[in-house]
This record gives structure tokens, sequence and C-alpha cells, in this order.
């Protein structure tokens, strides 16, 4: 018996040091992974109806990471083009003219500052500056803004490395998914119908998470492409796109966008198109975010998640995770619901077979 529990409890550890081994070498690719994962969840029955109608898997897979490469970048590449082609009808001349109009009040502004501060001229605090360029230059380039710098240059490189793996992970999760299943059914600790409840509602949760956040992201840039009209701004469009990329920001969001438009108009003296900005876009734009996301994930799939700890997951799992939080903080909520909730299941069946138990034993 002893033999029995020492070679379990080998066998326990070989599995823990196993899966150790398998986190280093995965690390650096979870994203990824993670993501393929959310869009074969989201994209399973259009490839199930390619694959059952062509009878080729592998043609059905190919196809739908295909797809999934063109929803990726196409957009991009169409959304680069209508930025460039409006942004050239924005009339560079005319914000120039409004600069020049208010620089005097401006400096005015600057020199009361200075003065606040106790520095006589703006000519005295260039030439503090300029002895201090060396040391503020030194205490930059030996701090974390050339890692930022580089990161900023690194981007789209690492996003195309990204969606590579993605997609090249996606297309096997296709192939292999029912063995992926099994073998998720076969290692958990739950009953096989338990098991199957907890992967249909992470199923069910991803996808409402990748549609909400389409479509806030389109609404909330619809919105800022009429805010921008109704302000008098030239190229809405342009704001619009601009606006819908700044959506899905884990942090900012659309107010990085709207909130400098409405003080520019405020500082050229366009007072009410500026408070418009501001104000419509607090509480329209701003608020869309935070309360239409929820709602419309209850409304897509994520129902027995509760709007209010939908919104608290969404806003966790982007502190947690960054922009991919939008789909894995509600991913987790939905995990730890549906656990708790054949916990009580089951505890409730054990209390009633008990309770009949007692009562049998009564009779006797």
């Amino acid at each position: 018996m002893a033999i029995e529990v020492f070679r379990g409890l080998l066998l326990f550890a070989a599995v823990l040091l196993a899966l150790l081994a398998l986190e280093l070498i995965l690390a650096p690719f979870i994203l990824p992974i993670a993501w393929a994962l959310c869009l074969c969840a989201t994209t399973a029955r259009p490839y199930r109806w390619l694959a059952t109608k062509w009878r080729k898997p592998r043609l059905a897979a190919f196809v739908m990471v295909l797809l999934t490469a063109v929803v990726a970048l196409a957009p991009l590449i169409l959304v680069g083009a209508l930025v460039i082609e409006q942004a050239n009808e924005i009339k560079v001349s005319h914000i120039q003219k409004n600069l020049e109009q208010h620089m005097p009040g401006v400096l005015r502004w600057i020199e009361d500052t200075l003065a606040w501060f106790n520095i006589n001229s703006l000519g005295e605090f260039l030439a503090t500056l300029k002895q201090r360029i060396p040391d503020l230059a030194e205490g930059i380039f030996s701090g974390g803004a050339v890692t930022g710098a580089l990161n900023v240059m690194l981007a789209p490189f690492l996003f195309l490395f990204g969606l590579v793996i993605t997609l090249v992970t996606q297309y096997f999760v296709y192939r292999e998914s029912p063995r992926l299943r099994r073998l998720v059914v076969d290692i958990s600790p739950l009953e096989e119908p338990d098991t199957d409840r907890i992967l249909d509602t992470l199923r069910s949760t991803t996808a409402s998470g990748i549609v909400g956040g389409v479509l806030v992201a389109v609404i909330q840039g619809a919105l800022g492409g009429v805010m921008f009209a109704v302000a008098g701004i030239q190229s809405p469009a342009v704001w619009a796109v601009v606006m819908a990329g700044f959506s899905l920001l884990p942090f900012g969001g659309t107010a990085l966008v709207w909130v400098p438009a409405g003080v520019y108009l405020l500082f050229t003296g366009e007072m009410g198109g500026g408070w418009f900005l501001l104000i419509f876009g607090t509480v329209i734009v701003g608020s869309a975010d935070n309360f239409l996301r929820p709602w419309i994930m209850t409304k897509t799939g994520a129902e027995d998640l509760h709007p209010m700890m939908l919104f608290f997951a969404i806003l966790s799992g982007i502190g947690l995770f960054g922009i991919s939080g939008i789909v894995f903080g509600p991913l987790l909520l939905a995990l730890l619901t549906t656990m708790v909730q054949i916990y009580r299941e089951h505890w409730r069946s054990g209390a009633h077979l008990r309770d009949e138990a007692t009562e049998a034993g009564a009779e006797a």
C-alpha cells in the first residue's frame, strides 16, 4: 500500500514538473495561443459547416485561417488609405492661422506662469533649461524612455509575429479540436457533463466578448464621427476611424481623441464646439464603453453573467491583460460563475440525498 502511495505521489510530481516546463516553453506565446483559442471558439460553427459540406477538414481550416487574416489586416489597410486620403483635406493653414492668432495670449500666459514660479522671463527659463539639457538627456536615455521608444518601433513587427503565431495555432486547433476537447474532458476532475458545460460557457462568453468589443468600437467610432461633424471639425470620417481604434486601448480610450480636440476648440475661441465635444464625449461616448459593452455581451451569449459583474470583469481584465482583458476578464468571470453553479447543484443534490437517508433511517 505504501509503495502505491509513493508511486502516486511520484507520478503527481512528474506531471507537475512537466506542466511547469510546458508553461516555461509557451510563456512567450501565451497571448497569441489564447487569441487563437478564442477565435476558434467564436468561429466553430462556420468551420464545422465548411468541414461538413466539403468533407475536407484541412481545407476548411485553411480557409477559415485565411478569412481570419483578411478580416484582421484588410480593415487596417482600408483605414490607413481612408486616413491618408481624408487627412490631405485637413487645412493645416487654418490650424496654423488660429495658433498664430492666439499665440500672443499663450505667450502672456507662459510669462505669468513663469513669474508665479519666480522665473523672470522666458529667456531665463530657456537658459536654465539649456544648462540642464545634459542632465535631462542622461536621465532620459538611462531610464525607461529608451525602452518605451524601442517598444513603439518594434510594435508593428511584434503585432505581425503574434498574428502569424495566432494563425498557425488556429489552424491546428481547428484540425485537432475534437482531440483537444476529449483531452480536457479526460484530465478534468469533474464529471463529463460538468466539463462540457464549462467548455460551452467559455465558448459562448468568448464569442460574446469578441462581438461586443467590435460592436462597441464601431458604435463609438460612429458617435465620434457624428460628434466631430456637429462640432464643425473637418474630415469627421478620419476622426471616426481614429476613435474606433482608440476605443480598444486599455486606458484613455476615445478620450485621447475628443478631449484634445475639445480643448483646441476652446483655445481657439470656438466655445460652442469645444464644450459640445467635452460634454457629449463625457456623457455619451465615454459612458458607452462602460455600460454598452456589458449589455451587448449579455445579449450575445453571456446572458448568465450579471451586467454589473461583467463591468468589473472587463475593467479588471484590462488592468491585468491589457487590451486582451476585454475578452479574458469575462472568461475568468464565466469560469468562476459556472464552477460556483456546479458546486451549488452538487451540494444541493448531496444534501437532498442525505436528508432522504436520514428520513429513511428514522422511519426504520
